[in-house]
């Protein structure tokens, strides 16, 4: 019986020796069967970045990697220095940050990243740190019309303002803001779509323009 007993304990211990650590690191590593670009590829979808060779693909797979663990220390880890202002771009987004976007070292990145941020809050404050001109009326445009705010239009130029202002008044069917129009037979066309869409036949009369003003009334008598 003692033996029997002792034979167990012994098949036990050897057993417990054959089993893996909870701590030893069993992933297969699958990438390397493959060579080159391949491989990087690989690695790259596996967000081992510290496996890839190529040094930018490297760098572009930290800043995914910043972007999932939403942490931009580990942007630090990139070396080029743009897709590191890419990286921190990324990273400000995720975390809905406009204060590090100007802590990023790279104009194109910085206007990027509050642009970004401005239109994913809809804050027009936002477009004035970015200092692209073209790119900054195109938040300020992009905001008025995500908030139908027609004073947002102001600042665009002429053509782009009477687009934007008209827009508005077609999403949100309020014929006062064909007023804001510049030309009076833009206004005028505002009126009588602002008529039609709202089916209300009173907006005719607001009409200045007298064939405007009879092609108006005459699609409701048609209606009747």
């Amino acid at each position: 019986m003692k033996t029997a007993i002792i034979i167990l304990i012994t098949l036990t211990l050897l057993l417990a020796s054959c089993t893996i650590s909870p701590t030893e690191d069993t992933t297969i590593d699958t990438c390397s069967d493959f060579e080159g670009a391949q491989k990087d590829n690989c690695y790259f979808e596996a967000n081992q970045c510290s496996k890839v060779s190529n040094d930018l693909l490297r760098d572009s797979c930290v800043g995914n990697l910043a972007e999932m663990k939403k942490d931009v220390a580990v942007c630090d880890l990139v070396k080029d220095d743009k897709v590191k202002a890419n990286c921190m771009h990324k990273v400000a987004v995720v975390i809905n940050n406009q204060e590090m976007c100007n802590t990023i070292e790279d104009d194109y990145w910085v206007d990027n990243c509050n642009f970004q941020l401005a239109i994913n809050n809809n804050e027009n404050d936002f477009c004035s740190f970015v200092m692209n001109g073209e790119q900054q009326l195109d938040c300020r445009k992009e905001i008025a019309l995500a908030t139908n705010d027609p004073l947002l239009c102001e600042y665009l130029g002429p053509v782009e303002k009477d687009q934007c202002v008209y827009k508005i008044a077609k999403a949100t069917l309020n014929v006062e803001l064909c007023t804001m129009l510049e030309q009076p037979i833009n206004r005028d066309s505002c009126r009588l779509k602002i008529a039609r869409l709202s089916e209300n036949s009173e907006y005719c009369d607001l009409i200045s323009y007298k064939e405007i003003k009879e092609n108006c009334k005459q699609n409701f008598e048609t209606q009747s």
